[in-house]
């Protein structure tokens, strides 16, 4: 039950983005002047300018919603193996267990965005210095060379840094130190869990959406819809909102089915960090799990 409440909260803000964009999208598209047509004084810039940043503006409010659902879930998977006596509603709170994973989740994207840049930076002079060369064949073999390199060093980096956020619910501290030890000589091991959990994940998502998208095609087929009809005043999602009032039970089995799947989704993608973590820990883990947790702020 647990898997399907995570992956329900955080399904649900993209299903609320979804259903905003479809409309937003279909209004757009409506109002756009086609065949190079356009108003006296282009009278259908300002309204659609005006729709668009009232998306823009709701879309980062639930990206932003996202984001903080995403703390307590990230959190409640972590506390769910490294602290397993607190399960209940689901292992769900607020305190400072999501500040404090919050916080080092923000450390390590920040650090990561910059080595980034850097190897992009580094990725730039090379390749201008090789491109002086002349050769094309040469350049080409040196920027897949790079490529390669920079993606396999973001995958160690992140490999070295997976512990720290688990960690820190398992000692309650912000683990920087903590983590960085336990991950100490395991870094290809977490390597290759990181690889084994994206390709069974990459699977399965895979076969998801494959799935859902021929249901999604075929539901919209069956209700008239024709998106590839982009015609002058054409809404093209027009009747979305009479089908899923008809059909709202296929809307909510949908959303029933995409929760369970994504919850066991996240759970592979995060579970596996935190149960190394418990185990790396070793009688540390014990005792972290072991203390008395402060009573929660909600």
């Amino acid at each position: 039950m647990s898997v399907f409440v995570w992956g329900f909260l955080l399904i649900a803000p993209a299903l609320g983005s979804a259903a905003l964009v479809f409309p937003a999208m279909g209004e757009i598209f409506a109002d756009m002047p086609m065949h190079g047509q356009q108003g006296p004084d282009d009278v259908m810039a300002a309204p659609m300018v005006g729709q668009m940043m009232q998306f823009q503006l709701a879309s980062m409010l639930l990206n932003i919603g996202q984001l903080l659902v995403s703390v307590l879930v990230y959190t409640a998977i972590f506390r769910a193996v490294v602290r397993p006596r607190e399960s209940g509603f689901f292992s769900l709170r607020i305190g400072m267990d999501e500040l404090r994973v919050a916080v080092v989740g923000l450390a390590i994207g920040i650090g990561l965005y910059a080595a980034l840049l850097l190897l992009i930076i580094l990725g730039f002079v090379i390749g201008f210095a090789v491109s002086t060369a002349g050769d094309t064949a040469v350049l080409v073999g040196v920027v897949c060379v790079m490529v390669l390199v920079m993606v396999l060093a973001m995958f160690l980096a992140l490999a070295r840094v997976s512990l720290m956020a688990p960690a820190s619910v398992l000692y309650r501290d912000f683990a920087f130190v903590q983590g960085w030890r336990l991950a100490s000589g395991k870094m290809w091991p977490l390597f290759g869990l990181m690889i084994v959990a994206f390709l069974t994940i990459l699977v399965i998502e895979a076969v998801v959406f494959a799935g859902a998208a021929l249901i999604f095609l075929a539901s919209g087929a069956a209700a008239g819809f024709n998106w590839m009809h982009m015609d002058e005043a054409v809404n093209p999602f027009a009747g979305m909102d009479t089908w899923l009032v008809a059909n709202w039970y296929w809307a909510v089995l949908g959303g029933v089915l995409a929760s369970l799947v994504y919850g066991v989704v996240l759970t592979l993608a995060v579970a596996p960090f935190a149960s190394a973590c418990r185990q790396l820990a070793g009688n540390e883990a014990q005792r972290g799990a072991d203390d008395p947790s402060p009573a929660p702020a909600a």
